[in-house]
């Protein structure tokens, strides 16, 4: 009896982490962001850049788990800017090498039972991906800082930074975003 839960379980594991799908990196015109899937905290999955359908939008790309707290740095100053200027979209996409099924649902379980708030599980947008193409696309050369992008609804980079958030830095995307 107890082969027989276990098996059940197994395979339930595995069939539902073939939800949590991988991606692959269709490149894109030059100074835009490239054609990628990955899915957010609710389970829908989002198509880069056609989800870019605000005015402007700011996505974060970071690549390990301990780069947060400097996404939740820039995030902050994204929050009160959404505030004046509601069009601004935003979207954290945590980028990780493509990994097996169950490897990828107990990530993808992890960080949805870390974030409750409705709103953030929306705009965080997970990718599963061969990081080469999609870093060399978007001209990324260090996986050990985020990196910051404001972005038109058809994807085009109308700025970009990197690194933990300052104040200039901040400054230089706010003449995109005003």
């Amino acid at each position: 009896m107890k082969k027989i839960i276990a098996s059940t379980l197994i395979l339930f594991i595995l069939a539902t982490s073939c939800a949590v799908g991988t991606s692959e990196v269709r490149q894109s015109k030059e100074n835009h962001f490239p054609h990628v899937s990955g899915m957010n905290l609710h389970g829908a999955e989002k198509h880069f850049p056609d989800c870019f359908t605000n005015e402007k939008t700011i996505a974060i790309v970071a690549y390990q788990r301990w780069q947060q707290e400097w996404v939740d740095e820039w995030y902050a100053a994204i929050k009160e800017q959404q505030q004046i200027t509601p069009q601004l979209a935003y979207y954290e996409v945590p980028t990780i090498s493509k990994l097996t099924g169950p490897v990828r649902w107990w990530i993808y379980k992890g960080m949805q039972g870390g974030i409750q708030d409705e709103t953030m599980r929306s705009s965080v947008i997970t990718l599963h991906i061969d990081k080469e193409p999609f870093n060399k696309h978007l001209g990324i050369t260090d996986e050990e800082i985020v990196h910051v992008f404001v972005l038109d609804p058809n994807g085009k980079i109308l700025a970009r930074s990197e690194g933990r958030f300052d104040k200039a830095r901040w400054d230089k995307l706010l003449k995109e975003i005003q």
